[in-house]
């Protein structure tokens, strides 16, 4: 299946920079014909959800990544129970958190 563009999504000329619905070879089992669904935007910041684990959900995670020049980095991970593992620091107190 080829990707889904969605169009422009960034004034940001470099690279790629339309949004985009695709398929991917599966992170955890690259070996095997599973796919993961990856929502990717023009800032290189990638939703990838990852449906492969077991026949139910509980299983399930949403992985939040983006590239750093060549560099694929992991911000974080959110399972079926709810669970959210960050990379990095967790800043709390920010009452205005806005677009």
């Amino acid at each position: 299946m080829a990707d889904i563009d969605l169009g422009v999504a960034s004034d940001v000329k470099t690279g790629d920079y339309n949004g985009r619905v695709k398929l991917r070879q599966n992170q955890v089992e690259p070996t095997s014909g599973k796919k993961d669904v990856v929502i990717s935007g023009p800032e290189s910041i990638e939703l990838s959800v990852n449906t492969n684990w077991s026949s139910s959900q509980e299983a399930d995670k949403f992985y939040f990544s983006t590239h750093h020049g060549s560099t694929h980095k992991m911000l974080a991970v959110l399972d079926s129970d709810g669970n959210l593992t960050v990379a990095g620091r967790l800043i709390t107190g920010q009452k205005n958190l806005t677009y």
